[in-house]
């Protein structure tokens, strides 16, 4: 305000005297007017539709994801079984017993005095003589009670070399 105006006084209204009250007369009012629309309403009730859609395909792609790694993981089984069936099978083939006997077949004899080849150099190292046939060639093998047994060779009827 400024500093040149006038204080007026205020003009207080009289008091009423309490008179007979006049009744009111009661009406029909007409219900407020809808301020929203339903666009909110629509709104909200697709966020949730949306949400639950959500987790249903979520449930759906882990559910297939579970069944997935469940036959991967009964084929990486068997892939295991069939591996060691086939370690199991070359185990039996390669042991000392079955190559012994293999070499025998095809006419082999244990040297008596070994030479070796030197990969480094290509030097030979030891002086190898001919071997002579020996029917009394024995190989040790281990049996699953951890006793080692002697199989002595059979007679061969193949030639000699």
């Amino acid at each position: 305000m400024s500093q040149h105006a006038t204080a007026r006084p205020q003009v207080r209204p009289s008091a009423r005297r309490a008179t007979t009250p006049t009744p009111r007369r009661l009406r029909v009012v007409a219900p407020p007017a809808a301020e929203g629309n339903g666009f909110f309403l629509a709104l909200c009730v697709a966020l949730v539709l949306a949400g639950f859609v959500g987790v249903l395909v979520l449930n759906t792609a882990m559910a297939k994801g579970s069944f997935t790694m469940r036959d991967l993981q009964h084929r990486s089984d068997e892939l295991t079984d069939t591996q060691d069936d086939l370690r199991h099978a070359l185990d039996a083939v390669s042991g000392p017993g079955p190559l012994a006997q293999e070499a025998r077949d095809l006419g082999m004899v244990p040297a008596e005095t070994p030479a070796f080849l030197r990969l480094a150099d290509g030097k030979v190292i030891g002086v190898a003589k001919k071997a002579r046939k020996d029917d009394t060639f024995s190989v040790v093998t281990e049996s699953s009670s951890g006793a080692r047994p002697t199989a002595k060779a059979p007679a061969s009827t193949a030639p000699s070399r």
